[in-house]
């Protein structure tokens, strides 16, 4: 059982003083180990993703050493993939098509992701099911965070 659920364990049945106290630091080692795991994943995500695009070692290392990366501006970099509940858009020759993700999944061999979803054309008024392991050439047009 989490930390967090016995303390909600233990504040509902109103221990005593001392088990909630121990339980409530508990949770709070919790929390903040947590919070320390997610920006060290991001800056992690962040160096693979230029290191793909063929940034130059000494230009991150710059970066880095400078703090222009920081897990709070590191969360407004573009995504490198399909995000669920995200919905783009891509010009396919005369027509413009809108997919609508539902969710996004690895391959049973876990080499390669693939995004499940919803695509319209212009003039169509049906949504059909569809998948997507290609991400170039597509926009992202969720507005305020929600799909159209």
């Amino acid at each position: 059982m989490s930390a967090r659920m016995e303390l909600h364990v233990a504040l509902s049945l109103r221990l005593d003083a001392k088990e909630a106290y121990r339980l409530a630091h508990n949770y709070r080692d919790e929390v903040l180990a947590e919070a320390d795991l997610l920006p060290k994943a991001d800056v992690v995500a962040w160096l693979t993703k230029k290191a793909r695009e063929g940034t130059p070692v000494e230009v991150l290392a710059s970066k880095v050493e400078r703090g222009a990366v920081r897990p709070d501006n590191l969360r407004m970099l573009p995504a490198d993939f399909f995000e669920p509940g995200h919905t783009y858009t891509r010009q396919h020759h005369a027509s413009t098509i809108r997919f609508l993700v539902q969710h996004v999944d690895w391959s049973p061999c876990g080499t390669y992701k693939v995004a499940f979803g919803w695509r319209v054309e212009d003039g169509d008024v049906t949504w059909s099911p569809t998948d997507s392991d290609d991400f170039g050439g597509w926009v992202d047009v969720t507005q305020g965070g929600e799909s159209e």
